[in-house]
């Protein structure tokens, strides 16, 4: 795997020649005219920044520096209740153009309230708040929140959701944050939402081996970031470093979006970075998808395959584990990666060109050294 999103040749099912790279260079140019969001993920920590300084209107000018279509941010404070700020109604009205949806998710010892946000320059056409599990159940810790929002965007139908996971890594916050985890990727992974244009961005609290992560890999959603990023792994879930570990936070698109951009921008706002990425919905629709996990334990990685109206065929390939084996792919026989042991969480994509096929099968295994292991295997499906 090379660790870099881009057409590396058409091997999905045949192998292709060059006029398969023609047509897949074609077809990028078609999606950089579909309809298209920026959308920037941040957690904000109340505006807090890392001197220790609360200045709310850092988080407003980088912001408004980035614009973006869509905005999702963790730690956000409403405490209008006290006679304090509402950093949301702040936002609306320092940046204008935007609605807004703020899924509260816990009152603070002194009467105010933090969740999370989403602003949306695109009319928001529903808005869905669910509190997330608490465990165990006397815990005082902060409780989490699922955030969502349904966006009308030139007549296309948008999903976006945003959450913020609970830290820490003793027994009893890692089982919270697995059982946060595992309701917000039932709430959200219908099939039917698996298989339109949708957003889910957040503060997940994990590092990049994290067994949580194949849990939202496995309905479909996919990493925006290492799909056009490597990332070495984060050595921390809080603060950022300066190289491939500065992205902590997630911006998960399904497979109806092309991921053509994904950033961090290095601001001391917050003790976390802004993640941004622009995302084109996928011309023509998607038709088919699936996605098999990688390894006996599902946790070494993943494959997701989709086709198209037209036929077409993408493939995603991720290594979630730096451990000597790679995560090698087929698609009906045909490998499409070589190994890549040095790093873990890197990832790559496939195409080929319409008429390839209409409900493929992925297979995926670990490779070391011209040996294979652990195969396991699945069919796109319309869900």
């Amino acid at each position: 795997m090379t660790g870099r999103r881009g057409v590396m040749g058409a091997l999905a099912l045949v192998l292709l020649a060059a006029s398969a790279m023609v047509a897949t260079s074609q077809a990028r140019a078609a999606e950089a005219a579909a309809v298209s969001l920026r959308v920037l993920d941040w957690n904000v920590q109340g505006g807090q920044g890392t001197d220790g300084v609360t200045d709310f209107g850092r988080i407003v000018s980088v912001i408004r520096q980035q614009n973006p279509d869509v905005v999702t941010l963790q730690e956000l404070h409403d405490n209008s209740a006290i006679g304090g700020e509402n950093q949301w109604q702040r936002l609306l009205d320092e940046l204008p153009g935007y609605q807004a949806h703020f899924a509260r998710s816990d009152d603070n010892a002194f009467g105010g309230s933090a969740g999370n946000l989403i602003l949306s320059r695109h009319p928001i056409r529903e808005r869905l708040t669910t509190l997330l599990p608490q465990y165990p159940a006397d815990t005082t810790a902060v409780r989490r929140s699922l955030g969502g929002v349904r966006i009308d965007v030139g007549g296309t139908d948008v999903r976006v959701y945003t959450t913020h996971l609970s830290a820490g890594v003793g027994a009893e916050a890692t089982e919270r944050r697995a059982r946060q985890a595992r309701a917000v990727v039932d709430r959200v992974s219908s099939a039917a939402t698996m298989r339109t244009p949708a957003l889910l961005t957040g503060d997940l609290n994990v590092r990049p081996g994290d067994a949580v992560r194949p849990w939202f890999a496995a309905p479909g959603w996919l990493d925006a970031w290492t799909q056009l990023n490597p990332n070495t792994g984060a050595a921390t879930v809080t603060l950022p470093g300066n190289g491939d570990d500065a992205r902590i936070d997630y911006v998960h698109a399904t497979p109806a979006l092309d991921v053509t951009a994904a950033r961090t921008v290095t601001t001391s706002a917050s003790d976390h970075r802004p993640v941004v990425v622009d995302v084109a919905v996928h011309e023509p629709a998607l038709a088919t998808t699936g996605t098999v996990l990688a390894g006996a334990d599902q946790n070494a990685g993943w494959a997701n395959v989709t086709a198209y109206a037209d036929a077409g065929v993408r493939l995603r390939v991720c290594d979630n584990r730096a451990d000597g084996w790679g995560v090698r792919a087929y698609v009906d026989g045909t490998a499409v990666t070589a190994a890549d042991p040095a790093f873990a969480d890197r990832c790559t994509t496939v195409d080929a060109p319409a008429g390839t096929a209409s409900s493929p099968v992925v297979r995926v295994c670990l490779y070391q050294a011209g040996v294979e292991k652990e195969c396991r295997q699945a069919r796109a499906t319309a869900g």
